[in-house]
């Protein structure tokens, strides 16, 4: 008896992905939740186990080779007597520890454990051939500069204040934190004044969320990843800190699950430690919206008083979907992510 393996929805709107790589051969013998193919989908690559005991019969589709949900992505000589519904659900006991779990992905492989098999043997050095996971990106960043209207807002914070009292909390409590668990929560907070922009874009039309599941542009060696901290706007100031750290940490240990990339609301992008003045980035589609930070610099400021001071001046970017939104919406939005920076940072600490 043969049995179809067929390519399973891995992610709530998740059509399509990649064969990084068969991990098993036609002929080879193979045991239930045996890792036998390596795919990605929203540029997260993850190994699929066996569902079944038995003989591969057919591997139909070669490394790079696009895949569909409900596509057969193996078939397999099962055993007189074996039945299987193709799942193995075990791993979602709760009985299965957090810290257990979030190393799975939604089948219970760890994420990561295999290296990405490339997809272009040419011994032409002369020619980069995409990997998987840059197909990938290249798929993602296409479908949205083609369907959205981007436009871009640009504005610049004085985060002097914060940065000093940000250096007063270190010396006087102990407490040491990146700025990126800050401006998290200030974006957070802007979205509670701006609720529109928590939204995915579904058929047209807006579909709001309540909850603030913030997707952070991580920098890895293969490529943008972001993973989202969900519901950002129940969590205080260190647990959002520890658990963006983490998600970085996993990010660029491929030990991301799908659960981590699935369901953001919105995403920001810091990246001030590389530089740069500012950008236009790409939206994350369905989302409809992207902030980023950029190099924080000493600059010459005029007071209201007409004094010349030097501040640290924060540039900004708000990318943002033109079909729901004009230029002023955007504009509100980011003036009001500058002033909960300027003014209400002292809120986040607390």
């Amino acid at each position: 008896m043969k049995y179809e393996f067929l390519f399973p929805e891995l992610g709530e709107g998740l059509i399509e992905g990649f064969i990084v790589a068969y991990l098993v051969k036609e002929g080879e013998r193979v045991v239930e939740d045996q890792p036998i193919v390596e795919v990605q989908t929203d540029k997260v690559t993850t190994v699929l186990p066996s569902p079944i005991e038995g003989v591969i019969d057919k591997l139909p589709y070669n490394p790079g080779d696009v895949i569909h949900v409900n596509d057969v992505i193996i078939v397999i000589n099962q055993r007189k007597g074996d039945e299987s519904d193709g799942f193995k659900h075990e791993w979602l006991n709760e009985d299965v520890s957090k810290d257990s779990q979030h190393l799975l992905n939604d089948f219970g492989i760890n994420l990561g454990t295999y290296p990405s098999t490339a997809t272009d043997n040419s011994n032409d050095d002369t020619i980069v051939k995409l990997t998987s996971m840059r197909k990938e990106i290249a798929n993602i960043v296409t479908k949205s500069a083609q369907t959205i209207p981007h436009v871009t807002a640009y504005a610049e914070a004085d985060i002097t204040n914060l940065l000093l009292y940000k250096e007063k909390l270190k010396m006087n409590q102990g407490l040491s934190l990146t700025l990126t668990p800050v401006f998290v929560k200030a974006l957070s907070q802007t979205l509670k004044q701006h609720p529109l922009f928590n939204s995915n874009e579904i058929n047209g039309s807006l579909k709001l969320f309540s909850a603030h599941n913030i997707g952070i542009a991580v920098d890895t060696n293969d490529g943008v990843v972001i993973p989202n901290v969900k519901q950002v706007n129940e969590k205080p100031l260190d647990a959002l800190s520890n658990e963006i750290t983490d998600l970085i940490d996993r990010a660029r240990s491929k030990k991301l699950s799908f659960t981590d990339t699935r369901e953001g609301t919105i995403t920001i992008s810091n990246v001030g430690a590389i530089g740069g003045g500012f950008a236009t980035p790409i939206i994350f589609c369905p989302q409809v919206a992207i902030i980023a930070l950029y190099r924080a610099d000493k600059k010459v400021v005029v007071t209201e008083n007409d004094e010349l001071v030097i501040r640290k001046m924060l540039p900004i970017t708000l990318t943002f979907d033109h079909r729901f939104f004009d230029g002023a919406d955007g504009l509100r939005f980011i003036n009001t992510f500058k002033t909960n920076l300027e003014n209400h940072y002292e809120e986040y600490f607390s």
